[in-house]
């Protein structure tokens, strides 16, 4: 394991339940920090209500969740492309013959894997593959997703 030198400009606020990610810039090399902005903001010498607000999310909650759900569209295709696991393919034929378009059965796949990325961190496991080409399997009926309130 190497040791790298850690960079405490940046202090990263990061609960994995919550929606909201908080980055916070500190500056370490002060110089004159009578004149730099961040400095003072870091300070809590300059009202910097007005400049930053460490609640808001960098995206909106909608944004956020189209990017999700574009990146898992994307893995979804990835698996096509790659045949792995094969009965990616399959479902897809299965659901394009019963009258699903395509771009409808590909939602629904990453929706499927969503679902057990959600049950992987909900049970702090590994990926299930037999769990994931089940709920597969099951389409055009969508599991349920797990609720996360513990």
């Amino acid at each position: 394991m190497t040791s790298q030198p850690r960079d405490n400009r940046y202090q990263v606020s990061a609960d994995r339940q919550s929606p909201v990610r908080k980055v916070r810039y500190v500056e370490t090399n002060r110089g004159d920090a009578d004149e730099c902005t961040l400095c003072q903001l870091d300070d809590g010498s300059m009202g910097g209500e007005h400049l930053m607000n460490e609640e808001t999310p960098a995206t909106l909650p909608d944004e956020e969740d189209l990017l999700v759900q574009q990146q898992l569209v994307d893995a979804v295709e990835n698996q096509l492309v790659a045949n792995e696991p094969p009965c990616v393919q399959a479902v897809l034929n299965k659901l394009t013959l019963v009258g699903v378009e395509r771009e409808e059965a590909i939602e629904m796949m990453a929706y499927v894997l969503a679902v057990e990325i959600q049950l992987t961190f909900l049970h702090d496991r590994a990926f299930d593959a037999a769990s994931y080409e089940r709920m597969l399997r099951e389409l055009p009926q969508l599991p349920e997703m797990p609720d996360t309130a513990v």
